[in-house]
């Protein structure tokens, strides 16, 4: 009786000088089989191979391997045999850590400071809400992403097919990941079943997305929605739970409002410009939002509901042209380069891709058909970010 391959479960890096592929194989038998997995690169050529039982990690070192980063972002084939059955997969080689850099907490990419700039990314679509249109559309947002120089795109309180996922892995987008936020009152504690609820999702949330060698982050809560501000704090257990589930990634605990002083990072979500949170000595300085300018465009390229459009002064700043609107991204800009120089910001997050629903700030209208930023402009601000991190010992990934 054959036995077939389930799915290759997670691929976890241990390691950048001594990179160690874990794999665990679920077979379709209660019964363990033989499994074999093979490490190919892109050149075609067998990096690493080790045989094993399925249901149980299967853990070998590859040596001297290509490391994944936003500017070189290398990936391996992968394959997994179990009989005559095979299954594809792939993987990436690199390493998230923190440690003190000229003096400062700093987020580590392959053990170097890597100053993270990108957008908040809600993947809302006219057609589909929260269900992309194909592939091809989610690219055409990451890629304009990517021409305009930013390493980074911040996931906010969604979870996105994995195509989003490879996609970035392909393309060299660190994702910061949230966590869908609960819905309830901020100023009572959730009770036992919504947070056993929260938990469980949370974990699934994680295992599920963890192979993915460009996911570096995950955000438990986003400003204060759905967390409980009082004492205790659920957020150290939380920290703690997301820190053993998966402990090659930082944490933002709380991204913006109430920071308890818990996870990597000290983050506050300022708009229109980017402010600083206290200092935090022994976490990573991080505008977890910043910008928001706003632009009103023709009603073609808005979503044409009334109530929608009603909310549409809920956008912190909104510009009569896009002139205006790309003179105040550049103040902004400036802004954020001299907390780079002179302060420590280590990364930031400008609100958003696209404009949503009752929202008109993104760098896309609605229907992708408007692009705001003047393209040459927005490069060389994203630039200077980069070349003022360098001189505090950073790199642009």
């Amino acid at each position: 009786m054959p036995y077939y391959t389930h799915l290759v479960h997670q691929t976890t890096i241990a390691h950048a000088l001594s990179p160690i592929v874990t794999v665990t194989v679920h077979s379709s038998s209660k019964r363990s089989a033989q499994v074999k997995v093979t490490v190919v690169d892109l050149k075609g050529e067998v990096v690493a191979e080790k045989s094993g039982p399925s249901d149980m990690e299967i853990g070998f070192v590859v040596a001297s391997p290509h490391l994944w980063s936003p500017s070189t972002p290398t990936l391996y084939n992968l394959t997994v045999t179990m009989g005559d059955d095979a299954v594809q997969s792939y993987t990436g080689f690199r390493t998230m850590s923190t440690g003190i850099v000229d003096g400062v907490q700093r987020p580590l990419l392959n053990g170097d400071f890597v100053f993270l700039i990108g957008t908040l990314d809600q993947g809302y679509w006219p057609d589909g809400l929260y269900t992309p249109p194909n592939r091809e559309a989610m690219i055409y947002d990451l890629k304009m992403l990517k021409s305009l120089g930013f390493n980074m795109v911040r996931k906010h309180v969604k979870v996105e097919p994995d195509l989003f996922y490879r996609a970035c892995d392909e393309l060299g987008l660190l994702v910061i990941q949230d966590m869908p936020s609960l819905h309830i009152d901020g100023d009572k504690p959730p009770n036992a079943q919504q947070m056993t609820e929260f938990e469980r999702q949370l974990t699934t949330l994680i295992n599920e997305h963890k192979s993915y060698t460009c996911i570096g982050i995950w955000v438990i809560y986003n400003e204060g929605w759905g967390q409980f501000r009082g004492a205790p704090s659920p957020e150290e257990r939380l920290t703690q739970i997301v820190r053993k589930i998966d402990p090659s990634r930082l944490i933002d605990s709380a991204s913006g409002w109430h920071d308890h002083g818990f996870g990597d990072f000290s983050c506050g979500t300022p708009f229109s410009s980017p402010l600083s949170s206290p200092y935090d000595p022994t976490r990573i300085g991080f505008q977890g939002e910043f910008g928001g300018v706003g632009h009103v465009v023709k009603m073609e390229n808005l979503w044409d509901v009334h109530q929608a459009i009603d909310q549409m002064n809920q956008t912190y700043e909104i510009k009569a042209d896009l002139e205006s609107y790309n003179y105040r991204a550049g103040v902004l800009f400036r802004e954020l380069t001299e907390q780079v120089e002179r302060y420590a910001c280590s990364g930031a997050v400008w609100t958003q891709t696209t404009d949503v629903e009752g929202e008109v700030n993104g760098l896309y209208t609605y229907d992708r058909r408007v692009l705001r930023p003047n393209v040459d402009q927005w490069k060389r601000d994203i630039d200077g970010l980069y070349k003022a991190a360098q001189k505090r010992g950073g790199f642009r990934g």
